[in-house]
């Protein structure tokens, strides 16, 4: 007698380098779902629909895999932000503004993935792939800044690139804390705000501090 159960078909074996790419999906579809503190090798093997032991065969640790997904997020921001730097024409202050407009929309987007590649203490930082990929993001900003600044300010290049990240980065961890809008709704006659429109304006706030364009 046959028995009228199906048997499942085998999983299809992983070929070199999709295992890989399935762990890295799956860890950013949990930090996203569940949070960075809930991640673990396990589950995100689980996710994967691989062996516990999966894993190992790409990233030693919880750090080396973070860290490879780290590294994708870096790329993802990067190709986001060329993109948006493209669009915005050849005004200088507009492209400065496009990159730092990508920036706070990929945290909005993604805020476990933009939440991830600064929490240091989880990441390898000397995994040659992750700087290699923080270097380049950082590049997109600070190429942007070089051609925004009068040619007698040029060394000041790199403090004007951290005087724009960290407004930028400052607005997107606000906004994702909920603090930019309770203290917004509180000063403003406004009844909504949205986070493209507010940044928009304090962005323009900005621009002195780079002279003209």
């Amino acid at each position: 007698m046959t028995s009228s159960l199906a048997i499942p078909e085998p999983r299809p074996p992983y070929h070199h380098g999709d295992l890989a790419r399935a762990l890295l999906q799956a860890a950013g579809e949990l930090i996203e779902e569940e949070g960075l503190e809930s991640f673990t090798l396990r589950a995100c093997a689980r996710r994967a629909g691989v062996s516990h032991a999966a894993p190992a065969h790409h990233f030693r640790d919880r750090a080396g895999l973070l860290s490879a997904y780290a590294a994708s997020v870096f790329q993802d921001m990067t190709v986001q932000g060329r993109a948006r730097i493209a669009a915005a024409g050849a005004n200088p202050y507009a492209r400065l503004k496009a990159v730092g407009l990508s920036y706070i929309d990929f945290a909005i987007q993604r805020p476990g993935a933009f939440r991830l590649i600064f929490r240091c203490e989880v990441l390898d930082k000397t995994n040659p792939v992750l700087k290699e990929a923080g270097d380049e993001c950082f590049a997109l900003l600070s190429d942007v800044v070089g051609s925004l600044t009068p040619p007698d300010r040029q060394s000041q290049v790199f403090l004007y690139s951290m005087l724009a990240w960290s407004v930028v980065h400052g607005f997107a961890h606000l906004w994702l804390e909920g603090n930019f809008t309770q203290v917004f709704c509180h000063h403003s006659n406004e009844p909504d705000v949205q986070a493209d429109i507010l940044a928009n304006r304090i962005l323009d706030l900005m621009k002195p501090a780079f002279g003209k364009s």
